[in-house]
């Protein structure tokens, strides 16, 4: 599990971590726009010229429920960050998810906006994916919220809601989520970055958490994790 300290570290930092947190809503604030400007304020055409690329533009409905996508995503990060974390927040997280949320913007915002085939059935499967995805990131932290201001809960492992069924829900619903988002762009490309994220909630933050959670609740993450898949319900 030594491969594994750097990103378990993160769970025990102490320090409340307000100018990280500023900071990360800062980055994504900018990449929220920039994809807007990329949809609908001329970027794509501008960036196309300056290629030398031939691109025409999507359908406005395709574009804007792109554009509707990023701006849910980035509400559903402020209330996490703000609101749901209560861990430390590091640079080296900052740093870490600014740039990789930069560059699933542009891949998706960039192909996306440039596929002129119609709205069709994949596009609807990704709407609702992405749909049950945010909600399920965002109910999942709201319930352990929730629980976890009680008193007497506090110091306790949380395994409701949810998390009776998958013991890391809110990376399972960002999981769903992004490959929602990615059957509205409607290009193979971009099956990257849910491959992607999950390796790395597979080989990076699963084993890390779980390390911290081991480590912290004992015997009681112990029966757990016997009973609970890591991340899909009844498969792993």
């Amino acid at each position: 599990m030594s491969g594994a300290k750097p990103q378990q570290h993160m769970y025990e930092l102490t320090s409340r971590g307000t100018a990280q947190r500023v900071t990360l809503a800062v980055l994504l604030a900018a990449w929220l726009a920039l994809a807007w400007w990329l949809l609908f304020g001329g970027g794509i055409v501008l960036l196309s010229n300056r290629l030398g690329m031939e691109w025409n533009l999507a359908e406005p409905l395709r574009r804007a429920l792109l554009g509707a996508a990023f701006t849910v995503y980035f509400v559903r990060v402020l209330f996490t960050v703000f609101a749901f974390l209560r861990r430390g927040m590091g640079w080296a997280e900052t740093f870490t998810i600014a740039p990789w949320v930069l560059c699933v913007v542009l891949l998706l915002t960039v192909t996306g906006s440039t596929n002129t085939h119609a709205l069709g059935a994949a596009a609807a499967a990704g709407a609702a994916l992405f749909v049950l995805g945010s909600w399920m990131n965002t109910f999942a932290e709201f319930q352990r919220h929730r629980w976890k201001q009680r008193p007497e809960n506090r110091g306790q492992l949380y395994t409701l809601g949810l998390f009776r069924f998958s013991r890391h829900p809110n990376y399972l619903g960002d999981l769903l989520s992004f490959s929602g988002t990615c059957l509205l762009a409607g290009r193979w490309i971009t099956a990257v970055v849910p491959v992607l994220m999950l390796c790395g909630f597979v080989f990076v933050n699963i084993p890390a958490l779980d390390a911290h959670l081991r480590e912290r609740y004992g015997a009681a993450f112990e029966r757990y994790a016997r009973t609970t898949r890591k991340l899909i319900p009844f498969l792993y």
